[in-house]
């Protein structure tokens, strides 16, 4: 679920009115929920989350629905997005949650490509601590991805969708099946024999960090294609596209290590290793002429 989805069909009328709250427009919508902004009664202006019908028909769904509030009204940071009410009207499951004025990151990368080091190590360093926060508490995000990041006023980060949220203590209603997107899954998310736990945040997060320095991500291909690169491929190197800090680079690809021991053990450890990150400028390339002229003093000797 993003805000930046094209909404489409089974969209409730603008001025109409769910629970305790209008409807003013479609944000935006996912495969099993829309997105609206939306106004309480006391004028407040909310981002109101309604399960579909069809979603709503299935009790899996129903239940995963729930435990992202349940989930959501416990946590309390800054890098997460706030929710303040639930409940149930005309038939839908509805979720009214805190209205940050920005696009998501994916939108901004569709526009701008890459963004930048300082920036993209910003942005990683706060996901990374908002995780390190849910993960204490016991939970697994399990879909970090750019569609999922909001960038809010005042360069603040904020993760959201917890849809597919994992309880490491006692997950519930787990059905069996892949959970997340699969261009940023780690490699235990795909694997019938593993379980998440908070590496696998942080492998997606790294996927993340890749894209936004890179301009691309670090496997192409059809679903198939891409799960087997996770399990099985090395990524190329993020400086294989263009300039990238060494240092940054060598996080990225620990962030990418296909064995769980092999990452950050922690958001903390992952933002701290970001914090320390000294950014560096490509040398700039003699010109060509300049080039040339030691080329030909090295190879032509006087006889």
């Amino acid at each position: 679920m993003t805000y930046g989805a094209s909404a489409g069909t089974n969209l409730l009328p603008v001025s109409s009115q769910l629970g305790r709250y209008r409807i003013l427009e479609p944000l935006g919508q996912g495969a099993t929920a829309v997105v609206y902004r939306a106004q309480d009664l006391t004028g407040r202006q909310v981002a109101l989350k309604a399960l579909n019908s069809v979603a709503a028909s299935q009790p899996h769904m129903r239940a995963c629905f729930e435990m992202e509030y349940r989930t959501l009204a416990r946590l309390r940071h800054p890098g997460i997005l706030r929710v303040y009410d639930a409940g149930e009207a005309n038939g839908r499951l509805f979720i009214a949650m805190e209205l940050v004025e920005g696009g998501t990151l994916e939108q901004f990368l569709q526009r701008a490509k890459s963004i930048g080091e300082v920036a993209a190590i910003d942005i990683a360093r706060q996901i990374a601590e908002a995780l390190d926060y849910i993960h204490e508490l016991g939970y697994v995000h399990r879909d970090v991805k750019i569609s999922n990041i909001l960038l809010g006023s005042m360069g603040r980060a904020v993760l959201f969708d917890f849809g597919t949220v994992y309880a490491l203590d006692s997950p519930v209603n787990n059905a069996p099946g892949i959970y997340g997107t699969p261009a940023f899954l780690a490699p235990e998310q795909i694997r019938a024999d593993s379980e998440p736990d908070r590496r696998s945040d942080l492998y997606s997060l790294g996927i993340v960090l890749y894209l936004m320095v890179s301009g691309r991500r670090p496997f192409y291909g059809s679903r198939e294609e891409v799960l087997d690169a996770h399990l099985t491929q090395e990524p190329p190197p993020p400086s294989a596209w263009g300039w990238v800090s060494p240092e940054l680079e060598r996080i990225i690809l620990r962030a990418l290590a296909k064995k769980p021991e092999e990452r950050f053990e922690s958001g903390a450890d992952f933002a701290l290793a970001l914090r320390e990150v000294e950014v560096e400028t490509e040398e700039p390339k003699p010109r060509l002429a300049t080039r040339l002229r030691a080329w030909l003093q090295d190879t032509v000797r006087p006889e």
